[in-house]
């Protein structure tokens, strides 16, 4: 395999991956680094990294030790050092999971339906494409991406399991929420768009029903139908889904299809819908 093909995930709370050889995620809150007297494990995912002289921890540890409070950075854009850090932990993790002695890479990330235009794009894709040298946890790597491809979050996983017709996608992000109409395989932006809150970022810790109010507040502003075929994806899918069929009747949950490198393919939970959808688009695109 001259390289890896991955769609590639990067969230403010997770980062999913998913290639020919399964999927993985991890906890993406990152802080700076500090000397530690007692050396706790917090989770699996626990990392210490260092890029371009920045150093710092990423994973369950850096959700647990940030002194700030303010353990990812939010918004509609990704084009930011974050998002570099999160794409080459994610490439590391995955590499290393399974077992893989590979060093270059095609990918598939996604930015917010709001800011998927030229400008933002260009800045996303020039940040991630190159080669890196980055340590974690005492390892030097050095990762060339040598292609970057950036879809619309939402509107992409629809590809995770197409359907025929009209279908709304409501994708529940911790820092976004992206809704998408796909109409006959094509995007509708008239009837898309992103919305500047998610489950990390609205105040005085709203319930699941607060939010899933947003969402159809949201979604009726942009003309959706109560008895439209929506589907529902990312990490509370499932719990707010009930909420949701509250007004829309046909909501159903978004599952992903993986095809693996064997021919099977694989059931997934609906968190990693955009990630199957990024990763459909890069093998596609780059073969």
């Amino acid at each position: 395999m001259r390289n890896l093909i991955l769609g590639i995930d990067a969230g403010n709370y997770n980062a999913k991956t998913a290639g020919a050889y399964g999927v993985d995620i991890y906890r993406t809150a990152i802080c700076d680094w500090f000397s530690r007297d007692i050396v706790d494990k917090h989770g699996d995912d626990d990392m210490e990294f260092e890029l371009n002289g920045r150093r710092g921890f990423a994973g369950t540890i850096a959700a647990n030790e940030d002194q700030f409070g303010v353990t990812s950075l939010y918004g509609d854009t990704k084009a930011h050092e974050d998002t570099l850090i999160r794409v080459l932990l994610a490439i590391y993790r995955y590499t290393s999971k399974f077992f893989l002695d590979i060093d270059r890479f095609s990918i598939v990330c996604s930015q917010p339906i709001a800011t998927h235009n030229a400008d933002e794009k260009a800045k996303l894709r020039d940040l991630l494409r190159g080669t890196h040298d980055i340590t974690v946890n005492g390892v030097h790597k050095r990762y060339t991406i040598e292609e970057v491809g950036i879809a619309a979050e939402g509107s992409v996983a629809y590809l995770a399991n197409p359907q025929l017709g009209e279908v709304r996608i409501i994708d529940i992000g911790s820092g976004t929420t992206n809704c998408a109409t796909i109409r006959d395989k094509r995007h509708i932006n008239t009837a898309s768009d992103t919305f500047n809150f998610g489950m990390e970022t609205l105040a005085n810790n709203a319930s699941l029903a607060e939010v899933a109010r947003g969402i159809i507040r949201a979604t009726t502003s942009l003309k959706w139908r109560k008895n439209d075929v929506v589907y529902a994806c990312g990490g509370v899918a499932s719990d707010i889904l009930p909420l949701l069929q509250a007004h829309y009747t046909r909501a159903k949950l978004l599952t992903p299809y993986l095809r693996q490198l064997d021919g099977s393919i694989v059931t997934l939970p609906p968190v990693y819908a955009n990630a199957v959808g990024n990763y459909e688009v890069a093998r596609r695109t780059f073969r």
